[in-house]
């Protein structure tokens, strides 16, 4: 009986690295996923050139043809997240009439550091632009004690900003019902089609956008910096989420 190669623990040792580095995120197992298809794709090639059993051969070219349009369409839309994020970074605020930031969880009653990223992107441009309202949205998720929007309205008054100037949709769990709400909440003020600036995180703007252009609002995107490891794993990430909506676009029209 021969002995597994050496060659054959490398994915097992990346991926056990990374997993006591990062833990279990949606990166990691990503990663981990492209190691286990690459081996797989170059067993069943080996393994033909050892058989000649030509179905291994049509399966592992096939894998291939699929990895390949997979990395394009990877590369494509990450490279354009990571463009539109850096754009949505500096930003001109004079036009828009609104602001809403979206909420991004809670720990307890205390603002996540994603959250305090959005808050702080939001509170720069709201330092600058004196006269400008803000929507905070966010409802109450599992494991917190208050609504989302509620902690943020807190934050930017301890922050300095005007508590007349917040305006609060306490209901919304997505970003399409963060939209939505806060649109309803807005036509409840009499602001009817206004100019929005959304703010977000870097890797979530462009999801945001789409959004809000289904939803028929003008919208302007803003994002705060997040870390660098939590860039990593959400940037991933959005590719799959991106993917998501556009195939139930697709399936429901």
């Amino acid at each position: 009986m021969k002995k597994p190669k050496p060659v054959y623990f490398i994915p097992i040792m990346i991926f056990l690295i990374l997993l006591i580095l990062f833990g279990r995120t949606f990166g990691v197992l990503f990663i981990a996923a492209n190691i286990v298809f690459i081996f797989l794709i170059t067993f069943l090639l080996k393994s033909y050139k050892k058989t000649m059993k030509k179905p291994r051969l049509y399966i592992g070219r096939s894998l291939i043809v699929v990895y390949g349009l997979f990395l394009l369409s990877f590369i494509a839309v990450e490279s354009y997240l990571i463009v539109e994020s850096e754009k949505s970074k500096v930003i001109d605020a004079s036009e828009v009439d609104v602001m809403i930031i979206l909420g991004a969880g809670l720990k307890g009653e205390t603002p996540s550091k994603t959250l305090v990223s959005r808050l702080e992107a939001g509170k720069a441009v709201l330092d600058g632009n004196k006269e400008l309202p803000v929507v905070v949205s966010g409802g109450q998720g599992e494991g917190e004690a208050i609504p989302e929007a509620e902690a943020m309205g807190r934050y930017l008054m301890e922050n300095g900003i005007s508590g007349d100037r917040i305006i609060y949709e306490k209901t919304s769990t997505t970003t399409y019902e963060n939209l939505r709400n806060s649109m309803e909440v807005l036509r409840q003020q009499e602001m009817e089609d206004p100019k929005v600036l959304i703010v977000t995180s870097d890797y979530h703007v462009v999801r945001a956008e789409i959004i809000a252009a289904e939803l028929g609002i003008d919208t302007v995107g803003h994002s705060g910096i997040s870390p660098f490891v939590v860039r990593v794993n959400y940037f991933i990430r959005e590719y799959f989420a991106i993917g998501k909506m556009m195939l139930d676009k697709v399936l429901t029209t």
